[in-house]
């Protein structure tokens, strides 16, 4: 019986929970109670009511039965109604004979058949619709989850929305998401349902030693969830009060699946960004090394000897080719400082980027307008970066784009530092154009933010970047996709 649509207590979907053979027999002997009922109510009526509006009671009778019971119930039922007004409503009258026994018999032998098999493929069609509806539901929720994937969402959003899709598609009380740490405990990650949605204890334990998938009184089951080969937690579903369906795991599998892959590609980008920002560090410190190694070194052996010569040019008979010598020297101690400070200024690690970006504004040939709203110091890293940014592209507006001047602009805004540097010169700079614009986007990506290029040829060149004062705009700590 189908009663898609209709109040489970109508009659119909009360006998589609009983067993397929135990109905045929039902309707089989609903028919034969039928012949005799309607026999005995034609025979009352024979005489009493014309044949015609007769004729119709019975049919609206049968209609009736039809929408309350179905085909399987109706066809018998309605033989019989035809049979008993044919043979006791009409004349001639029959007699129960052996013959009309028997051809009572195969009218609702037939009947019966007729209604099972129509059933039969009735429920078919019906759950092929089903699946095939389930399976629309499905793949939109797997494309919706993929595009989160796809779009490089943070890995606690994507947890929460395939938490939310698989509830809504299992129709459980409860989902819940749930990592295994190392130590023996466990992370709730995300959950979906009840106020307190609660993962059995043996489940998690099942699931865990097993690492396969499990169940606890067919109210709960526990997927695993595994990320590059290893158990990297479980999908738990739960009901409060009737049983999950048998195909459950199955149905989950794929949602574990897109978790597995959103984990391994946060945990790769978690990777690949630290790589990134070592190799930005080392070199960092490389040149806060030759800087230290100039200043202390050669600059200062450099001054010495300067002052030698000076001392010694109180000689009379070689004054003026010691004073010669040391103002070469001076030069050349000069020539040393400017390049210390092109590897890695002093003032930026001794005093921020506030006053390195105004020093650097002070060496430029060009005017140079400085807005820098900062409150405190950053770390060191986005300092480094975001300076090397305003020197690179104040360099280039001086040597290829013959700027007039130069704006320099940086503020931090939504826990993240905007740096724009902007000048009036002829524009049509682009990555591929050998400025060194490729390997300022590759530092600050390094650090997790963007650099951005608008140049118009002929209208100047704005260059603006987006540092995150901590990767991925997170306060510090464990990324909800990492393993430990």
């Amino acid at each position: 019986m189908l009663c898609i649509g209709a109040p489970r207590w109508q009659p119909r979907c009360v006998l589609s929970r009983i067993p397929l053979p135990l109905q045929v027999a039902i309707a089989a002997i609903a028919g034969v109670l039928s012949f005799e009922v309607s026999r005995a109510v034609c025979t009352l009526a024979r005489d009493n009511i014309h044949p015609i509006p007769f004729a119709v009671l019975l049919l609206v009778v049968v209609l009736l039965l039809a929408r309350a019971f179905g085909i399987l119930f109706t066809l018998p039922v309605g033989t019989a109604v035809i049979l008993a007004y044919d043979w006791f409503y009409l004349p001639p009258l029959r007699d129960l004979s052996e013959a009309a026994y028997t051809v009572l018999a195969t009218f609702l032998g037939m009947a019966v058949i007729v209604g099972t098999v129509a059933t039969v493929f009735a429920r078919r069609a019906v759950a092929a619709e089903r699946a095939s509806g389930q399976m629309a539901e499905v793949q939109a929720s797997l494309r919706r989850l993929a595009l989160l994937i796809a779009k490089g969402e943070q890995p606690q959003r994507i947890f929460d929305a395939v938490t939310r899709e698989v509830r809504d598609h299992l129709h459980s009380d409860t989902a819940n998401l749930v990592r295994y740490e190392l130590d023996g405990s466990t992370t709730e990650l995300a959950c979906a349902g009840l106020p307190v949605p609660e993962v059995p204890p043996a489940l998690i334990k099942q699931v865990r030693d097993t690492g396969r998938m499990s169940r606890v009184d067919s109210t709960a089951v526990g997927v695993p969830v595994v990320v590059n080969g290893r158990l990297w937690g479980m999908f738990a579903v739960g009901s409060a009060e009737s049983q999950l369906p048998a195909d459950t795991e199955a149905r989950m599998s794929e949602y574990t699946e897109l978790v597995a892959t959103s984990v391994a590609d946060a945990q790769s980008r978690a990777e690949l960004i630290s790589s990134r920002a070592r190799i930005v560090a080392a070199a960092d410190e490389a040149r806060r090394r030759i800087e230290r190694d100039l200043h202390d070194g050669a600059q200062q052996r450099l001054v010495a000897l300067a002052l030698r010569l000076r001392t010694a040019a109180h000689n009379a008979e070689k004054a003026d080719e010691v004073s010669e010598i040391g103002t070469d020297l001076m030069t050349v101690i000069d020539e040393l400082r400017e390049l210390s400070r092109g590897i890695h200024p002093a003032v930026l690690s001794d005093s921020g980027l506030r006053p390195a970006l105004r020093a650097l504004a002070r060496r430029s040939p060009v005017p140079v307008e400085v807005d820098v709203r900062l409150d405190e110091r950053l770390p060191q890293p986005i300092e480094v970066g975001a300076y090397y940014v305003a020197s690179e592209v104040l360099t280039n507006a001086v040597k290829h784009a013959c700027a007039t001047v130069v704006e320099i602009e940086a503020y931090v805004e939504d826990s993240s530092l905007r740096l724009r540097v902007h000048d009036d010169g002829t524009g049509g700079a682009d990555f591929s154009g050998g400025t060194g614009l490729l390997g300022l986007k590759d530092r600050i990506e390094a650090l997790g933010g963007t650099l951005d290029v608008t140049s118009p040829v002929g209208e100047g060149t704005t260059v603006t970047c987006r540092i995150p004062l901590q990767p991925h705009g997170r306060k510090p700590g464990r990324d909800p996709g990492e393993h430990q």
